[in-house]
């Protein structure tokens, strides 16, 4: 079988990195869902896709859709939580993941096609809807946001969809949360 990268299929997406030790328990969700079943655990990044982008943001868009996030958290103290199990169509299929329970109303930005909505950290990409396990309580404040690539890998035979790569660029951090 001969493998083939669709380099003409890259898609550009917004992304919010979480701090990592909230992708730590992200990864042993991950590890969790694979040990049961779910072999779509480990084909996405522990992130939350936030838009689809038509191209990459630049270093100062970046700064804005963080302010943005960092405005829209202010709310609850600018702590980020993400609780029960939720999906969001992601490339043609169902990205699951805990739901964060935040929302930006939207990013001034005109590389910007659509955003995601609702927004859930990565934890695995399935074909169509189904039931997983619960996923872990997170909280974070420390989360950056990033352009990331997105590649379907392939035969190069019959063009079957068999996994998909992933470039996340330089993170720009959210900023620091002012106290009063």
């Amino acid at each position: 079988m001969v493998l083939k990268t669709q380099k003409q299929h890259t898609d550009m997406f917004l992304v919010l990195v979480p701090h990592r030790d909230a992708r730590l328990m992200m990864r042993k969700y991950s590890d969790a869902l694979f040990k049961a079943g779910f072999s779509g655990a480990y084909c996405f990044p522990w992130v939350t896709p936030l838009a689809a982008a038509s191209r990459p943001l630049t270093a100062d868009e970046l700064k804005n859709c963080a302010r943005a996030l960092r405005d829209a958290s202010l709310a609850s103290g600018g702590k980020i939580t993400a609780g029960e199990i939720s999906a969001v169509s992601f490339h043609g299929e169902a990205l699951f993941g805990p739901r964060l329970d935040i929302s930006p109303n939207a990013f001034d930005c005109k590389k910007i096609a659509s955003i995601f909505s609702p927004l859930v950290i990565g934890a695995c990409l399935m074909p169509d809807a189904t039931t997983l396990p619960p996923p872990p309580k997170l909280s974070f404040r420390a989360a950056a946001v990033a352009n990331m690539q997105w590649r379907p890998v392939q035969t190069e035979n019959d063009s079957r969809v068999i996994g998909y790569k992933w470039k996340i660029g330089k993170l720009c951090w959210l900023p620091a949360v002012r106290k009063k």
